[in-house]
């Protein structure tokens, strides 16, 4: 049986058309539409950390001072703590060793000007070269008012105590 050229030629032009229209549908198609893939949050790490035997003071500060050191007013339940590093070894006192706005959880209740506290506010540093309670690098100073006869007196009724307590942090 015998094809004559022309039918060749013919056969040979639809299988290129069609080849072309495959290729052209193939590279030209429109993609399906992507949705967003939904992406797990990132996982935030914390840090228990817990003290014991810790030194606890009382201050008072005097009625014009309206400002801790870390810019926030004083209050009833607000805390000092030792800086980073003692200022005489090259410390910087803004930088306490709990950081600012940290929230401590007292394992045992104080009584602070007849209120009594389960949490604290860490908001001030002081005692910036370690002199006093060396021995008690987590020791707080709890703020009992503003230096009027009442804060005075119960300041000094406060003393020195001897306290258990905890708080979290971001893990970094």
């Amino acid at each position: 049986m015998r094809i004559d050229k022309y039918r060749l030629y013919a056969i040979a032009t639809v299988a290129g058309l069609i080849i072309l229209t495959a290729l052209i549908w193939w590279f030209t198609r429109p993609e399906p539409e992507k949705k967003p893939v939904p992406q797990e949050p990132a996982k935030e790490w914390y840090v228990l950390f817990s003290v014991e035997n810790q030194k606890a003071t009382a201050y008072t500060n005097h009625a014009g001072n309206v400002l801790s050191s870390s810019g926030k007013p004083y209050f009833f339940g607000a805390v000092a703590v030792h800086p980073r590093y003692p200022v005489n070894a090259g410390g910087d006192p803004l930088q306490p060793i709990i950081p600012y706005n940290t929230v401590l959880y007292l394992k045992k209740p104080l009584l602070i000007n007849g209120e009594s506290f389960s949490t604290l506010q860490v908001i001030d540093t002081g005692d910036v070269n370690y002199r006093l309670y060396p021995d008690s690098p987590y020791w707080i100073d709890v703020y009992h008012g503003s230096g009027d006869y009442w804060s005075i007196f119960n300041s000094r009724q406060f003393g020195i105590k001897d306290i258990d307590y905890y708080w979290v942090e971001k893990w970094k």
